[in-house]
């Protein structure tokens, strides 16, 4: 009965590993997403072209967020196959 209250602490670090995951691929594709959406706001004050630099650099956050995305998780599944071998 005692061990059934025990915490499975095995369990524990694997949720808190996919938690801290998502937070890392959430912060990469935001922080990108609004550093392009800036730089895009900051040439449309600068040069001509109107809202089309903020669009660019909204579609380029867009990009380079889910590409730096795309490589944290793929390099995370590697070495989780890593080490189950």
């Amino acid at each position: 009965m005692k061990n059934d209250l025990k915490p499975n602490w095995k369990n524990n670090l694997e949720v808190m590993k996919h938690l801290s995951l998502i937070s890392q691929l959430g912060l990469t594709v935001v922080s990108s997403l609004l550093i392009c959406f800036f730089l895009g706001y900051f040439l449309q004050t600068k040069l001509p072209g109107g809202i089309i630099w903020v669009a660019a650099g909204t579609i380029l956050g867009v990009l380079t967020g889910g590409l730096a995305a795309f490589r944290l998780l793929k390099k995370t599944i590697l070495e989780e196959d890593n080490e189950d071998e």
